[in-house]
């Protein structure tokens, strides 16, 4: 299953509604991912700006975040948002399934929130490609039950699925939780690059 592309009026109905604070709570998604000053996200999959306009207060004017989504539209509509609110420090950015067109290793956490169940597996790889070692992935999605909002049960992933899936790409888990009464998280790492062996050194005749 591919992402689907909202359209603008879909989108704010949607992913703007006020229920939508209390299931799930951005503040505590960004408690969990550790988020602190200085760092760079990437929200893959953005929306509205539901999860990137808070990171943008909590990375403060030294920190960046890109909000990425495929529809034209929704990065217009963020793009007005963060003029609107003198957020310098988010930027919106048009991506395809296959490409989101930012740096290698650029972010210290990547958001995937509610899309890890209907993306491309190429989306995957550049969510990863995007985290620098070290870097966090963060995935929200809908737990795999039957809740009053969120796409067909038989869509969902639960948290374990989740996990074996990104972990396929060399992720490694570092947490789950609970996130509001109807999602999950999972915390996985990139690791960093192992040391390359030392050489042996030619033993000299004598």
């Amino acid at each position: 299953m591919h992402e689907r592309v909202w359209s603008r009026d879909e989108a704010v109905a949607l992913l703007d509604d006020p229920g939508r604070l209390e299931s799930e709570d951005p503040e505590r998604l960004w408690d969990v991912a550790e988020l602190a000053p200085g760092m760079t996200v990437v929200d893959v999959g953005a929306g509205t700006g539901f999860y990137a306009f808070p990171a943008s207060e909590r990375v403060g004017p030294s920190g960046r975040v890109y909000a990425a989504d495929l529809a034209p539209e929704l990065v217009a509509l963020v793009r007005e948002r963060a003029r609107a609110r003198h957020r310098e420090n988010l930027l919106a950015v048009r991506s395809r399934p296959e490409r989101v067109p930012l740096p290698d290793s650029v972010a210290d956490r990547v958001l995937l929130a509610n899309v890890l169940h209907g993306v491309a597996p190429a989306t995957v790889r550049e969510a990863v490609r995007l985290l620098r070692p070290g870097g966090w992935l963060i995935d929200v999605d809908w737990a795999k039950r039957a809740t009053p909002r969120g796409p067909p049960v038989a869509h969902r992933l639960s948290a374990a699925e989740a996990r074996r899936a990104l972990e396929r790409y060399g992720l490694r888990a570092v947490a789950t939780r609970d996130h509001g009464p109807s999602h999950y998280v999972l915390v996985l790492e990139k690791p960093t690059a192992a040391p390359a062996p030392a050489r042996r050194r030619p033993a000299r005749g004598r």
